[in-house]
């Protein structure tokens, strides 16, 4: 077993579903399904390209948890091993789309990457602001989170717990990323790591940023809103893992980064699940300063009595 950089089994099949949704704080007159896209290279035509191994693991435990959450999964919308042609086609088509009856777009880029937000196809690069920046223009996305989360290498360093690597220093996301062209309302950008720096992925288990982002969406995807969520699992993913260096007696660490431009809350699951989820808490919570309060009055009675005798 081995960890790689970005620099198992087969793709599970589950049946399509779809569950009514809610992405606002105050809950909707109407609540409509959300919509997933991904794009998973794992094969290059470029044979001196690692081959990604372990990212089926990452596509069957991202289909995995975000059915589970309600999302509407076409197989036509994952894209194995794309070219740069078919992916801008692709994307391209899907921007053009009527978003109408959905709320909100999450889409997944897993591959090698390297500086300045570029990512690896089939045969080929492409940059992560040309994806994002195609949906723009869809008026049936205005006023809707759009999430883009990439799981790929951004170059070369790494960030470790001794004695610092000799790379050269960079800046957390490419300066291109704000520019006016490339920022709109509503985005959530999420990379899985700094910019310079290179993202781990093991062979059999998948990489981590995506594993423990799984994780914490099929525990607390129903209760927090999607910021937190992602707040956490940088929180897993920069405590929980590290990858030895032995020739050098260190030990890298990885720290995912987001970039948002969200106007409000953005929350995946059923407004009225939430709601009751939210009161199911708020109730446990009064009950146990209660039974404080009961306790200390307990505690408080039973000293008066000693100081009687």
């Amino acid at each position: 077993m081995t960890t790689q950089t970005d620099a198992v089994p087969n793709q599970v099949k589950r049946q399509n579903f779809t569950r009514k949704s809610s992405i606002s704080v105050i809950p909707p007159k109407v609540s409509t399904i959300l919509n997933y896209f991904q794009v998973n290279q794992e094969n290059f035509l470029d044979k001196e390209i690692e081959q990604r191994r372990g990212s089926r693991r990452d596509v069957n435990e991202l289909i995995i948890c975000f059915q589970r959450l309600g999302f509407n999964i076409d197989q036509k919308n994952i894209l194995p091993d794309a070219t740069t042609e078919v992916i801008h086609d692709r994307i391209s088509n899907i921007a053009d789309e009527d978003f109408s009856g959905y709320n909100s777009l999450i889409f997944f880029y897993l591959s090698h990457g390297c500086e300045h937000n570029r990512l690896h196809t089939y045969d080929g690069t492409i940059a992560a602001h040309d994806i994002w920046g195609k949906f723009k223009e869809n008026p049936s996305l205005k006023n809707k989170p759009k999430m883009f989360v990439f799981q790929a290498c951004k170059g070369e360093g790494k960030s470790t717990t001794g004695a610092s690597t000799s790379f050269k220093p960079s800046s957390l996301v490419p300066p291109s990323t704000f520019q006016a062209n490339n920022l709109y309302p509503d985005l959530l950008i999420v990379y899985s790591t700094v910019e310079g720096n290179v993202s781990f992925r093991n062979s059999l288990q998948g990489s981590w940023f995506i594993q423990e982002l799984c994780k914490n969406f099929s525990i607390y995807g129903k209760r927090d809103d999607v910021v937190s969520l992602i707040i956490r699992t940088s929180k897993c993913v920069a405590s929980n893992y590290y990858h030895t260096i032995k020739e050098k007696a260190i030990d890298s660490k990885q720290m995912p980064l987001f970039v948002s431009t969200l106007r409000k809350k953005f929350y995946l699951n059923v407004s009225k699940d939430r709601d009751l989820l939210l009161r199911v808490i708020e109730t446990n919570e009064q009950i146990l300063k209660e039974l404080k309060d009961i306790n200390k009055k307990l505690n408080d009675d039973g000293k008066k009595k000693k100081e009687l005798k």
